[in-house]
């Protein structure tokens, strides 16, 4: 019995401390770190203690440290408001903030904060920058793995004395945690997609399970043509974005169609299917026609626009936004009858400068802005708690309310007092007057008493 007692306590024991090593805390670093961060390859929390944002990432990122644990990287978090000077070193500029440094290079995760798309970031970030494909088998794989994603590959003998090589790795090593760089020879490739290349060397992107080839302008691969190509083609034709990315997307340089759908209500959802299939229809189908100057993309939730618009929209919903200038435009035609031909037409006006612009940076915007951030901050806090909205609106609301009918209803006693000062004075004079007649009455009487020595003297 004791043996079987002391094999449990084993067991339990075991299972206890793997329990505890799978589930440990993030280590949190302090301004120490600011010695080390060159020191091999570090994944980086930068949080505030009062950070709702970061309460919310943190079974994320723990995740994220247990998955990385046996791996060249170190995870660890630092908060930001304690080791100021860490932050400001690594220009912090919000809550949380996840940052990968890898010797002198340090890259910024703009993505959607979840566990998967963290780790894919670090994937990426930890390189190699130019991933070598050997063999067509490779190939395949590799096709597979990014069936609903972007990667890009150069096809050629990596050569650096090669000119297009060379700004390809650069860019590749510059951007290499916003997107998967290939590079392999032309017996890499299936046959089929062998045939099609007629210029070697040269770049192509896998996307939208279909292959598009790198055009040099005028045959001259400069390097700003290259580097504009890769950023345009960074995401498929009709992506969803969040607004955690769409920053991200921005940085395409276009104008980003956005389509705001909700297919979770059966009132609308045909009306929602319609509009988002006819931004997929243009998106892939008329790439030819909008590709180079649009980036469709759709969103679930209304909140993104919301704030770009300073407004409520109802979905479904359909704007243009510069991302550059921070302008955006709207179709006239209504949501119902929208289709391809009309708003086809409508982003032909926009490029051509025919529609008039909204928004911007302007005073107004800003004042604008303003008020609606604090609308927005109200209903927030009343949707999350209503005793919180009481302690935050109602109670100081009620007490600056009674303040101030209290002053309007107050009695006015300043007059009645200066009248009772003026009756006081009044009285006294009159005491005063009284007294002097009275005097002058009694030594009046004084004069007329008759002195009887004096008159047996006359």
């Amino acid at each position: 019995m004791e043996d079987n007692m002391r094999i449990f306590r084993m067991i339990f024991l075991f299972f206890a401390g793997v329990l505890q090593i799978t589930n440990a805390a993030v280590p949190d670093l302090d301004e120490r770190f600011l010695e080390i961060h060159k020191q091999g390859k570090w994944l980086i929390e930068f949080y505030a203690p009062w950070c709702g944002h970061c309460k919310k990432l943190e079974p994320i990122f723990n995740k994220v440290h247990n998955t990385l644990r046996n791996t060249d990287v170190k995870v660890a978090k630092i908060d930001a408001t304690r080791f100021s000077s860490v932050s400001s070193q690594f220009e912090v500029r919000g809550f949380p903030t996840i940052k990968f440094f890898d010797g002198d290079k340090i890259h910024n995760f703009r993505g959607e904060r979840t566990a998967n798309d963290i780790l894919e970031f670090v994937n990426k970030a930890k390189g190699p920058s130019v991933r070598r494909i050997s063999s067509v088998g490779k190939f395949n794989e590799i096709r597979s793995e990014h069936s609903d994603g972007v990667f890009y590959m150069y096809v050629g003998e990596d050569d650096p004395s090669n000119d297009l090589f060379s700004k390809y790795s650069s860019i590749a090593s510059e951007q290499v945690s916003l997107a998967y760089f290939y590079s392999g020879p032309k017996k890499a490739l299936p046959e089929d997609m062998q045939k099609d290349l007629a210029v070697l060397p040269t770049v192509l992107v896998f996307k939208d399970r279909t292959v598009y080839q790198y055009e040099a302008p005028k045959s001259v691969a400069s390097m700003s043509s290259v580097k504009g190509w890769i950023n345009g083609e960074r995401y498929p034709a009709f992506p969803l974005v969040t607004g955690s990315n769409i920053n991200e997307v921005a940085d395409t340089g276009k104008f980003l169609v956005i389509f705001v759908i909700n297919l979770n209500d059966p009132d609308t959802k045909t009306l929602n299917q319609r509009i988002k299939d006819v931004g997929n229809y243009l998106a892939r189908n008329e790439r030819d026609k909008y590709h180079s100057y649009f980036q469709f993309l759709w969103m679930d939730e209304p909140g993104t626009v919301n704030n770009i618009m300073l407004a409520f929209i109802s979905m479904p919903y359909v704007m243009v936004l510069d991302p550059t200038v921070h302008l955006y435009y709207i179709p006239e035609t209504p949501i119902e009858d929208l289709d391809a031909t009309s708003l086809g037409n409508f982003l032909k006006n926009v490029k051509d400068g025919k529609v008039q612009a909204q928004g911007g940076t302007g005073f107004f915007q800003r004042v604008k802005r303003l008020f609606y951030d604090i609308l927005v901050t109200v209903i927030e806090v009343w949707q999350s708690s209503r005793w919180l909205f009481l302690i935050m609106f109602g109670i100081p609301t009620a007490v600056i309310s009674v303040v101030c009918y209290s002053l309007c209803c107050m009695d006015t006693i300043e007059d009645e007092v200066h009248s009772d000062d003026e009756d006081s004075d009044e009285e006294y004079r009159a005491y005063v007057k009284g007294q002097g007649n009275s005097k002058q009455v009694e030594d009046k009487e004084k004069r007329d008493i008759p002195v009887s020595g004096h008159e047996k003297a006359e």
